[in-house]
């Protein structure tokens, strides 16, 4: 369970939401919907551990356990940046996070999932857009936490790709997960739960 209690966020000439609390239960699918600049982006860095709230704070489980006591990784955080390594080859970018996380057993069927067998040795940097987004998204795979925030990850991914990613979100919440996410479009998936920050 993850607690927001009387969050605020207040940048430089505006108050971007006063009192956000709410209690996200297991296997919730949380849609952030609303315009850009309304703190959709701030929220999610928050739970991170990234940013910090102008006021209140956020606590997980029945113990109230605060971001800074969470053992690390607790979460895993997609955001517009893919964080790839533009150098390293697809499979060193996998192999990268997966080390990480004590997960090396993983990056074949992370590889497999998102079908990137023939990019393997090709430089990120050669990558399309698309593709980029697919190496990134990986991570859902070789990096298994609870708790996922997913900002805009939609983006430069075709039909079928999102199709993938909303398997991932749904088989993520089913096991108990946690999912957050933020897309310009409305996502396909029926139990996901509409949170509108402007109404905070």
């Amino acid at each position: 369970m993850i607690s927001f209690n009387t969050l605020a966020l207040k940048i430089p000439g505006k108050e971007l939401f006063q009192t956000f609390s709410l209690s996200v239960l297991p296997s919730a699918i949380i849609y952030l919907h609303s315009p850009n600049g309304s703190g959709k982006t701030s929220l999610l860095r928050m739970i991170a551990g990234i940013q910090k709230p102008s006021k209140g704070n956020i606590t997980f489980g029945k113990d109230k356990i605060t971001i800074d006591e969470m053992p690390k990784p607790y979460c895993t955080y997609i955001g517009h940046n893919t964080a790839l390594k533009l150098d390293l080859t697809v499979f060193e970018n996998i192999k990268f996070w997966a080390n990480i996380s004590g997960t090396l057993e993983l990056i074949d069927a992370a590889i497999h999932y998102f079908q990137l067998e023939e990019l393997l040795f090709c430089k990120a940097y050669e990558l399309s857009a698309g593709d980029r987004k697919k190496v990134a998204l990986t991570r859902l795979i070789t990096c298994p936490t609870q708790l996922w925030l997913l900002d805009e990850v939609d983006v430069n991914l075709d039909k079928h790709n999102k199709a993938l990613l909303k398997n991932l979100i749904i088989t993520k919440a089913d096991s108990g997960g946690i999912i957050f996410l933020t897309t310009h479009n409305m996502p396909e998936i029926k139990t996901a739960d509409i949170i509108n920050l402007q109404e905070y």
